[in-house]
């Protein structure tokens, strides 16, 4: 039989059939430079072929092989050996019998406490009322009249916002929706969540490092009764990630552009009952129905880059009016060194990107004077195929530096 025709009568693609006569386990004729498989090399991969159902590596296959070679098991000797080899595997193969009944029952009491990880009826939830305190026209500054109301003891969950000046607001399943509606043509809501797909493992632990570096930092803050902000959680979203390490007895703000978006992540963080007291608001602007100087923490994952996206002002340049004088901004930058190529693609991607964006100079002057600690995290050479870094060109070095800085 030529190679092909093994191939197709024995299932064996002719690439592995190569692999073999290359390792030396199969020993075909070559006559006229074409393998032809005689039927003592066809009982050789019908050998092999049944050694590796039995989970035989192809190292002790060539072994197997080889004593059959030698002496055709004529030598006792040989026979010997070759039930040795078998006697091992036998044992091998029971002790991981008994080895994968217990993976069969750990496997499925992890399967069971994910079951029960989720409540069975998630907890409903709305604008908390213990937060109307902090919203107030954007325009004038007044507070807002709040009219047609749904709502319990803890919650509203419907309702209308106006001032006298004439600004106007909803709130629409517990969801704050300003007039600042986007139009934005280079992005759409991530309800499907696939920034957060297709992640090289590299990126992975690199965001990881970063992660703990911030939860390190939290982790020495008092958050009780402090009001904590993160913005542009369309790209990535740092508080549904880590809620067990926040402060029940905080107050928490989350903004994004897309309502879609919120309600997602909304529906998500009501699926864990940590308790946390959270106002969500849809604005496209950064100009919020919020009272000044009323922000303790701002949370930045990515969201300094993300408003570079669209915008060429910096982003706590418009945060700062919302921040207290003891406030403090706690984020990671992303930042490219050398990477033309990825900067060019973005600029290319998305026409309205600053092209001081990724850059940590640009970063720095702005941010110099405020730091007071910050954590270089390291950096990747391939974003894989994420939406989320489609402009990111392999090879080229993006780093991520998490920082902790201070309005004072």
């Amino acid at each position: 039989m030529k190679i092909g025709e093994v191939s197709r009568e024995y299932k064996v693609s002719v690439d592995n059939i190569y692999y073999y006569i290359n390792l030396g386990l199969l020993v075909p004729l070559r006559p006229k430079g074409q393998y032809y498989f005689d039927r003592q090399t066809l009982r050789d991969l019908e050998l092999i072929l049944d050694l590796k159902k039995m989970y035989f590596s192809l190292k002790e296959i060539h072994e197997i092989l080889s004593l059959y070679r030698i002496s055709g098991l004529t030598n006792r000797q040989d026979i010997e050996d070759l039930k040795k080899i078998y006697g091992i595997k036998l044992d091998n193969l029971h002790a991981e019998k008994e080895q994968i009944k217990d993976n069969i029952t750990k496997l499925q009491e992890n399967i069971s406490q994910l079951n029960q990880i989720l409540p069975i009826k998630p907890i409903k939830t709305g604008l908390p009322v213990n937060m109307l305190d902090l919203l107030c026209c954007p325009k004038c500054g007044s507070s807002l009249t709040l009219d047609n109301v749904n709502m319990n003891q803890i919650y509203i969950f419907n309702g209308k916002l106006h001032c006298d000046c004439g600004y106007k607001a909803s709130i629409e399943d517990g969801i704050l929706l300003t007039p600042n509606k986007n139009s934005d043509i280079y992005d759409t809501p991530d309800v499907d969540r696939k920034v957060y797909k297709d992640l090289p493992p590299s990126l992975i632990s690199l965001f990881q490092k970063s992660y703990n570096w911030m939860v390190e930092q939290i982790n020495h803050m008092d958050l009780a009764g402090k009001v904590v902000l993160e913005t542009y959680v369309n790209a990535w979203f740092f508080m549904h990630n880590h809620q067990q390490h926040l402060d029940p007895k905080g107050k928490y703000i989350v903004i994004d552009k897309y309502p879609e978006t919120l309600y997602v992540f909304k529906e998500l963080m009501e699926q864990y009952d940590y308790n946390l007291d959270i106002l969500f608001i849809a604005d496209s602007s950064t100009d919020f129905p919020l009272r000044k100087h009323c922000i303790d923490l701002n949370i930045d994952y990515f969201a300094v880059n993300e408003h570079n996206f669209y915008h060429n002002s910096f982003l706590y340049d418009e945060l700062y009016p919302y921040i207290s004088d003891t406030g403090k901004m706690l984020g990671t930058y992303f930042y490219f060194v050398n990477g033309q190529k990825s900067m060019k693609k973005l600029l290319n991607e998305y026409p309205t990107c600053s092209k001081d964006n990724f850059d940590l100079s640009y970063f720095m002057s702005h941010m110099s004077e405020h730091i007071i600690d910050f954590k270089d995290c390291g950096y990747t050479t391939s974003s894989g195929n994420n939406i989320g870094f489609s402009f990111h060109q392999d090879g080229e070095k993006m780093y991520l530096r998490s920082y902790l800085a201070s309005m004072y």
